[in-house]
């Protein structure tokens, strides 16, 4: 009996001490291993884009404003092409990159979406919409609504504008996006009743004025711009739709929330109307200070999508500070914490790793630029 007894306490010291061993290890991994994660970075070639450093300036400031983080920011760069988007993601995973923050727009991200199927990398999108992605059991999560509640959104917004004739310029250079956009803002607006659509296709960052302007002089009592990317031409066809409209208003996507989009509107900027899943910097003090921040630090507004960019960031790092450091492990704490806090808001994933959100309704664009 005595003999058992002592082998018995032998065993769970040992245990104890593998125990013990286990959680040490476990634990040190977190102080002694940095994280890379690729970024998304437009390169400065994509003709009609807004090309400004605000993704990754955003990353150099949370580096600079958290330096024990374990992330260590792998440079990535945003070919115009969308055919270069699988192999450039698959290269880096091929370097061990197993985290990334992408910018890709659905263009990109729809034929990616197989690097993310199996687990080998994790990715946080801020900028494509798509309804290929949502739902899916997958390993690429979304801090941005899908089409499908912004459209609702926006077409809600116009069932509540006195008017009847409507004109929608769509871009043809994100089709992935644009064109079921268009299917589910057209068919929300018809449960009005009221408003007829002139619905208009054209190439946003090759349009000739001369060329559209019959058609903006066409008697009309509102214009969407179902275009994104953060093109300055969206600010020019709102300005010359202002000039035969001064008094219509002019709806925006989040997409189009940039400052130099707003500049390029001139006049027109007061009969703006943009929806947006962010606040407002004037509604918002954490927005308004995060903008602060990077004004001075940088010397410039960033875009809006930079928000989402820094909450990417932001979720990564509590993940690898807490000591998890696959896909399957970031994704699982990811998606098993029901709202988790950034710096600039809350984020609560669905199962599939997809967000819902309320839209906010920017109408002082003037102001947004300031």
């Amino acid at each position: 009996m005595t003999r058992n007894r002592s082998s018995m306490l032998v065993a769970v010291l040992v245990l104890a001490g593998l125990l013990a061993i286990g959680a040490v290890a476990w634990l040190s991994r977190d102080a002694t291993h940095p994280i890379r994660v690729g970024l998304g970075i437009d390169l400065p070639v994509i003709y009609g884009a807004v090309i400004d450093p605000s993704d990754k300036n955003t990353a150099d400031l949370f580096m600079e404003e958290h330096p024990d983080t374990r992330i260590r920011i792998f440079d990535m760069y945003n070919d115009a092409r969308p055919q270069t988007a699988a192999p450039d993601l698959e290269a880096a995973i091929q370097d061990g990159v197993r985290f990334f923050v992408t910018t890709h727009a659905s263009s990109h991200a729809v034929p990616s979406l197989h690097l993310f199927a199996d687990g080998r990398a994790l990715g946080i999108n801020v900028a494509s919409t798509s309804l290929l992605l949502t739902e899916q059991d997958d390993y690429l999560l979304r801090i941005i609504p899908d089409l499908r509640q912004e459209q609702l959104a926006l077409a809600r917004q116009v069932a509540r504008w006195p008017g009847r004739r409507i004109l929608v310029l769509q871009d043809t250079g994100n089709l992935a996006w644009s064109d079921p956009a268009f299917t589910i803002f057209s068919g929300e607006l018809a449960h009005s009743g009221r408003w007829s659509i002139t619905h208009h296709k054209l190439r946003v960052v090759d349009f000739v004025p001369d060329d559209l302007a019959p058609l903006m002089a066409a008697p009309f009592d509102a214009l969407y711009i179902l275009a994104g990317t953060f093109m300055p031409p969206i600010g020019n066809l709102a300005q010359l739709f202002h000039h035969h409209h001064p008094e219509a208003p002019i709806l925006l996507t989040h997409w189009a929330r940039s400052p130099a989009v707003l500049e390029q509107a001139g006049s027109a900027i007061d009969r703006l109307v943009l929806l947006s899943p962010y606040p407002s910097r004037f509604d918002d003090p954490a927005v308004d200070e995060f903008f602060r921040r990077f004004s001075a630090r940088f010397g410039y507004e960033p875009q809006a999508m930079s928000i989402g960019t820094r909450q990417a960031l932001e979720l990564l790092d509590h993940a690898f500070s807490m000591g998890y450091e696959t896909p399957d492990e970031v994704k699982r704490y990811l998606l098993t914490t029901q709202v988790h806090q950034t710096s600039l808001g809350t984020i609560a994933f669905d199962r599939f790793g997809d967000l819902s959100t309320d839209y906010h309704v920017l109408t002082d664009l003037r102001r947004e630029r300031q």
